[in-house]
């Protein structure tokens, strides 16, 4: 009789386990009575990370139940709570059908807090909504572009990045500000932070600023907004609308005033632990600098007001913003910089390596050079560019040797950053000088930031150069048409 296994078997031994409602809940259970509260530094990420040998990024994955982890990896993490992990504590991730399992069980398990189930279903909605398209894989690979579901595979780990913020977030009045260019992760890092919450038992609520209407971002409407901005708030943690009648607006304090007590009186006192508030498209109040001063510097108040009020210590915040819109220069830029500020690096070699792994894809490191060359470390552009290799509508050849390819593949990608570059007409002639050479160029300081920050040029002191050789494959051509046009 032969021993040796199948394909089938030896890839059914590599997957994964979930801890089921009962292993997830005698962990937590381990967690509390070991005094691992929040506010104890004793017990972060970090620390428990030396106990157990295991890195912050899987301690993360096995409490927030957010992937699968090796069977063994979790028999580590239970040992170090002196706990036996037993057949009923876990189940493997085999197949769609499991997966999904893992999935009602995330909502199942808040079931004594049924309140707090469509903010979960906010950011999970893409993980049961595309229950069609889920494969009985190691990974569930999605469809590049736009946040990155919980149970995608398309997900890679910055691990620095996120044991920062796990670790940043238990801490009263803590404030993360997640910065980068469009599609390098922003709001998947923030749908993170809030799983990571979910699994601390922390309340959870975010407001995305970009379903505001417009109507609203003025800076005379600042008290409608405000009234809007908390009541989406309360809405989401399904707190008794009833309380709303035991707070009245005085009509003799100022706007911000009011509302801190209107958040405090409608949203805090009924929390009974630490609440998450997250804001993503921060950007969309710098189009009325006034008001976004406003609102940031209340948000600071806040912040501030956590760290020494009782009530207020349960308040963290997170905010998202993108920086291809420049930061106005009437906005302060201290209220962008206040808290823990996290600027998204793009993927190292190592992490290519393991997203071209994921998507089964067998590259060399000559090849895997060139296409980092074209493409940067941008997550998205990666992501596209090996959806196509596996699904094979192209080859690496092709993408690497074919300009009409590259440009093709990327149109909407790089039309929109034309537009974002077109709406700043006095980076077009730095931005060109760069286009047309091929090496890095030295550049005005001021201008480069900018760049930077739009994701079209990589800074080394004041020596800039392109983040990918695709920007010139296309700027090359329009910069030329822009002149001879004129």
């Amino acid at each position: 009789m032969s021993l040796r296994q199948s394909p089938t078997q030896k890839a059914e031994r590599r997957r994964g386990v979930f801890l089921t409602q009962q292993g997830l809940q005698k962990l937590r259970q381990a967690k509390v009575e070991l005094g691992m509260e929040p506010s104890l530094k004793r017990y972060t990420l970090e620390t428990l990370s030396e106990q157990t040998g295991l890195t912050p990024t899987t301690l993360s994955k096995i409490f927030t139940n957010s992937a699968p982890v090796d069977k063994r990896t979790v028999e580590s993490c239970f040992m170090a709570f002196q706990l036996t992990l037993l057949p009923e504590d876990y189940l493997y991730a085999k197949s769609e059908q499991d997966y999904l399992k893992t999935l009602d069980f995330i909502l199942e398990n808040r079931g004594d807090r049924p309140s707090e189930i469509p903010t979960i279903l906010s950011h999970q909605n893409t993980s049961l909504n595309r229950k069609m398209d889920l494969k009985p894989s190691s990974y569930i690979l999605t469809l590049p572009g736009g946040q990155i579901p919980l149970n995608s595979g398309n997900y890679i780990d910055r691990p620095i990045v996120e044991s920062r913020c796990y670790e940043a977030i238990q801490q009263p009045g803590s404030w993360i500000n997640i910065c980068a260019s469009k599609q390098m992760g922003k709001t998947s890092l923030m749908t993170r932070i809030l799983t990571y919450g979910q699994s601390q038992d922390y309340f959870t609520a975010s407001v995305n600023l970009q379903e505001t209407d417009g109507e609203l971002l003025q800076l005379h409407q600042l008290k409608r907004f405000l009234i809007h901005f908390v009541t989406t708030i309360q809405h989401q943690l399904n707190f008794p609308q009833e309380n709303s009648s035991n707070w009245q607006w005085n009509e003799h304090l100022g706007i911000k005033t009011n509302i801190t007590s209107m958040f405090e009186n409608l949203i805090l006192t009924f929390c009974d632990r630490p609440l998450i508030l997250a804001i993503d498209e921060l950007t969309q109040l710098f189009e009325n600098p006034p008001l976004a001063n406003e609102f940031l510097l209340l948000l600071r108040t806040w912040s501030e007001q956590a760290k020494i009020n009782s009530i207020w210590r349960k308040l963290r915040l997170v905010t998202v913003n993108s920086t291809e819109r420049l930061r106005p220069t009437s906005l302060d830029p201290s209220l962008l910089n206040t808290g823990l500020v996290i600027e998204l690096p793009e993927f190292s070699l190592l992490q290519i390596k393991d997203l071209a792994h994921r998507f089964e894809q067998e590259i060399s490191e000559d090849k895997l050079i060139q296409l980092i060359t074209l493409l940067g470390g941008h997550p998205y552009r990666l992501h596209l560019a090996f959806y196509h290799l596996r699904q094979e509508t192209i080859t690496l050849d092709n993408l690497l040797n074919n300009p009409d390819v590259a440009l093709s593949i990327y149109s909407d990608h790089i039309q929109q950053q034309q537009w974002n570059l077109q709406r700043y007409p006095q980076l077009w002639e730095p931005f060109n000088i760069l286009v047309q050479k091929t090496s890095s160029i030295s550049c005005e300081t001021e201008q480069g930031l900018q760049l930077q920050r739009l994701g079209l040029v990589r800074l080394q002191g004041n020596q800039a150069s392109l983040t990918c050789e695709l920007f010139r494959l296309f700027f090359h051509n329009y910069f030329t048409s822009v002149i001879e046009g004129n």
